[in-house]
């Protein structure tokens, strides 16, 4: 369809048929935040409700340039199910886009590790060209003396994900049903969707509890013309992201995020274009808003240990009982004739120290104390009462069922739950140091239960 714009736009549409037209849908550079708006087969796959809103302003400067806003919202259901929406309007010159979908996703593990989702998405698009204000170089110009025209399609999509450890592969289809929307000019062709690919590759390197580091790539396709996002994404103690990109035929990307207490997300990102279109704008901006809902029992959930309230230990502050060692094959509590604390010696101390971390287990999937492990942990309290020198470093690890994400907050609220337990029975939190590292350092085989079981673990140190 021939559209006769300003000639800034002109400019505008001929770069996005050079760049951009590996794809038909509106173009993001935050989608590493939302990656549902990628791919249907992402609904749910966080285990939490996610809503985003995201403002894009292409190519400032240009005249009739892209805009485009997005609202998503995606959430699972049970275990499996997942099921999302989008909502978007993208201007483009005197075409304007607004369309609304609904996606349903469903994943299953297999040998535990390996994590595959698939989902799809149906819509419907609503196009609305508006030629007023164009600047017509052809007084004849059906489209400019058409006046506005409005038409309407669907939209299909279908998407697979797979996830293992921290590798991540996803791609999607989009248009799977190639639609045309005829806006009633004549002689005029109309406005046809095509069937593109998406995909997505990326690895996540845990470099120790605090950073990790995951390279990507994205592939956008379409006929014979494709497009390239070659990312290098950083994560901070998951509160601050951060990262860089260079997209084919474009330029270059920059994003920064910050995430508020794992509910709250904000985030932008800049595109500096180095080729075409650079001597014409100043570059593109994107924003990102993003909300993230946990319920309890749910894998994203940052308190799992409470669930049920931890439970004190009455016989904390009851020592009545005369000896002058400590008896560790009984660890209901600690007994000691004297305040004199040097008689607990540093040997028996770390006894009492490994004992609790051998018998501690939790809930499965869970950090949940299980009450069995309640007569170490008081002894492990009595000791660290009577010993006001010491102080403990929790190293929290988990087996390799789950995501990366998952199992590095697992590990952290196991920690959490047991220092809850000591500092509600009198142990001063500051004597407390809280260390965890998720699925990264195991110590035995994953490929088997018994070695899965001996990586499920809480390891304590005293600290000099």
């Amino acid at each position: 369809m021939k559209n006769i714009l300003t000639t800034s736009l002109i400019i505008a549409c001929s770069i996005i048929s050079l760049s951009s037209f590996a794809q038909q849908t509106p173009q993001s550079n935050v989608y590493s935040y939302n990656k549902y708006s990628l791919n249907p087969a992402y609904a749910g796959a966080s285990g939490c409700a996610e809503i985003f809103f995201s403002h894009l302003n292409q190519w400032v400067k240009v005249d009739g340039a892209p805009i485009t806003s997005l609202f998503s919202a995606n959430t699972r259901i049970g275990k499996s199910l997942g099921i999302g929406g989008n909502v978007l309007i993208d201007k483009l010159g005197m075409l304007q886009q607004v369309a609304a979908s609904g996606s349903i996703a469903y994943g299953l593990n297999i040998a535990k590790v390996h994590h595959v989702r698939i989902g799809i998405t149906g819509g419907y698009y609503q196009f609305r060209l508006n030629p007023t204000g164009a600047i017509a170089f052809d007084a004849q110009d059906v489209i400019v003396n058409g006046g506005s025209q409005s038409s309407s399609s669907i939209n299909s999509e279908v998407g697979f994900l797979y996830q293992f450890k921290g590798l991540e592969l996803s791609f999607a289809s989009k248009q799977v049903i190639q639609s045309f929307s005829n806006f009633g000019y004549t002689g005029l062709d109309g406005y046809g969707l095509r069937r593109h690919m998406v995909g997505l590759l990326g690895y996540k390197f845990q470099v120790n509890q605090k950073f990790s580091v995951k390279p990507s790539v994205l592939y956008k396709g379409i006929n014979n013309t494709n497009q390239f996002d070659i990312n290098a994404d950083v994560n901070y103690k998951n509160f601050i992201h951060g990262g860089i990109g260079y997209r084919t035929q474009v330029g270059l990307i920059g994003r920064v995020g910050v995430n508020i207490q794992n509910l709250f997300f904000i985030g932008y990102a800049y595109e500096v274009p180095l080729q075409n279109i650079a001597k014409y704008s100043s570059g593109s901006h994107e924003i990102i808003i993003g909300l993230k809902l946990c319920k309890k029992k749910k894998p994203m959930l940052d308190s799992l240990y409470a669930e049920t309230p931890v439970q004190k230990v009455d016989t904390v502050y009851a020592i009545e009982y005369k000896t002058d060692t400590l008896i560790v094959e009984r660890v209901d509590t600690i007994y000691i004739n004297e305040p004199n604390v040097n008689r607990i010696s540093d040997q028996d101390a770390n006894r009492v120290l490994d004992l609790a971390s051998r018998k501690l287990e939790f809930e499965h999937d869970k950090a949940i104390i299980l009450k069995k492990s309640y007569g170490e942990l008081e002894s492990l309290t009595n000791l660290l009462l009577i010993r006001q020198d010491l102080r403990i470093r929790l190293d929290g690890h988990t087996d390799n069922n789950g995501t990366d994400e998952y199992n590095m907050l697992l590990s952290k609220n196991r920690v959490q739950a047991v220092k809850d337990m000591l500092v509600s029975n009198g142990v001063d939190a500051n004597r407390i140091d809280l260390y965890y590292y998720g699925e990264s350092n195991p110590i035995a085989d994953n490929d088997t239960e018994e070695g899965q079981a001996k990586n499920r673990r809480v390891e304590m140190h005293f600290l000099k």
